[in-house]
């Protein structure tokens, strides 16, 4: 038997093997699906602090390249030569980093929970006036049917003044300050749960489990920003070994501009939606709105989502609103409106920029996708996501495109087009 025959033979062979394991395998998947699911369930919860370190290192790695570059400006050129001055300074621009980060959320929980706290206070203290203005409206709406406005009114009735001294007698005296509110939590809450023990127990372990497993993903990021560098040299290393040259390069290229495309959205709406909440908080307190610390967080943190973010902040709020003052709550409502086209007209393309590269209509596409399968992280995570799918196809196909000798641009293809051959 001639080489070549054992050579096709030998082919034969192990794609026969290669096509029963293949089937085996999809078999075994598709009978053991729901232990499969657990696997990777147990997998992702072991490997939990690594993916919120690589989280962090993501976020903090612009703040790292631009301490990076001051310290090593303010180094002579003898001093960076040397090996031990670059480590130094690489170690030295991540503490500060971090640092600079826990400073900032301090900063901005300090500012914002205590108001947030007497907010909710002050709704509390304003209920007993709330449920009176309902009251009225109830009566108002059912004066043309007395026999209804009787039953809905007395069931109405006996739930607001059971909620008014309830809150009254056992919630408001416990809320005169933090001090006696953690001494009323310890002393006559905690106690009373005598019959959800263990979901308190639960989430016990659960706030310490998350605790441990930030204090770790902090290492973690500690190390992958001291470590990029060597990671993605060793990443393009595999690549090169894996695929022709010219296919790597394409991935590597392709690889940058989705990092380029990801940060450049998440670090840029971080910063919108932040200023979006000082300056809804400013005009909330120039405009005389209740419980302005409340709406402006709210309406900041909604924020984050893309085009729904603003809506979603606003149906909360303007509700909140509504119960203090109607006229209050249509200003609100038009302040939404004008501060929703400032930031997708004027603040949000200042620093967004065209990170994304997508219509409108991909945009709301991606959110109602992604938010449809992951909730909040998908409208959140979405729109850059489907970016990056979106930059990968538009290449493969202008390079398909060009290959064929073909024109590139859209415009070149709209309306009644003759043929393409030339």
């Amino acid at each position: 038997m001639r080489r070549d025959d054992r050579h096709s033979y030998l082919a034969a062979g192990l794609t026969a093997f290669a096509v029963v394991a293949a089937s085996l395998l999809l078999f075994f998947l598709m009978f053991h699906f729901d232990a499969l699911v657990s696997f990777f369930d147990m997998l992702a919860r072991i490997l939990r602090p690594i993916f919120m370190g690589a989280v962090i290192a993501f976020l903090l790695l612009p703040v790292h390249r631009c301490i990076l570059q001051f310290l090593t400006a303010i180094t002579s050129d003898k001093q960076k030569a040397r090996q031990s001055t670059a480590n130094f300074l690489s170690f030295t621009a991540i503490v500060l980093s971090l640092l600079l980060a826990l400073f900032l959320i301090y900063l901005l929980l300090a500012m914002v929970l205590p108001q947030v706290y007497e907010s909710i206070v002050g709704l509390i203290n304003a209920t007993p006036g709330y449920i009176e203005s309902v009251q009225e409206w109830l009566q108002i709406f059912f004066e043309d049917n007395p026999d209804i406005q009787s039953s809905v009114m007395s069931i109405y009735t006996s739930a607001a003044t059971s909620l008014e001294q309830w809150l009254n007698s056992d919630i408001l005296p416990n809320l005169e300050s933090v001090s006696t509110t953690f001494q009323w939590v310890r002393t006559t809450v905690l106690p009373n749960l005598t019959g959800v023990v263990a979901g308190v127990s639960g989430m016990v372990v659960g706030f310490l489990v998350l605790v441990k497993d930030l204090l770790i993903a902090i290492i973690v990021s500690v190390y992958l920003l001291a470590r990029k560098d060597i990671f993605a040299a060793q990443s393009k290393k595999i690549v090169y070994s894996l695929f022709r040259t010219d296919i790597a390069d394409l991935l590597v290229e392709e690889t940058r501009n989705a990092y380029k495309i990801m940060s450049g959205f998440i670090n840029g709406k971080l910063v919108d939606s932040l200023i979006i909440g000082v300056i809804c908080l400013v005009c909330c307190n120039l405009l005389k709105f209740p419980y302005p610390a409340l709406i402006a967080t709210i309406v900041g943190v909604t924020n984050i989502i893309p085009f729904f973010g603003p809506f979603i902040g606003a149906i909360p709020c303007g509700l909140l609103i509504l119960l203090v003052s109607p006229i209050k709550a249509v200003y609100f409502a038009i302040f939404i409106l004008v501060l929703q086209q400032f930031d997708g007209n004027i603040l949000g393309p200042k620093i967004l920029g065209d990170s994304t590269g997508l219509a409108s209509f991909w945009v709301l596409f991606s959110i109602l996708l992604f938010g449809g399968v992951f909730g909040f992280a998908g409208m959140v995570l979405g729109v850059p996501v489907f970016a990056m799918i979106y930059s990968v196809i538009s290449r493969m196909v202008a390079h398909g495109l060009s290959s064929r000798g073909l024109p590139v641009e859209t415009e070149d293809y709209m309306g009644k087009t003759g043929p393409m051959k030339r």
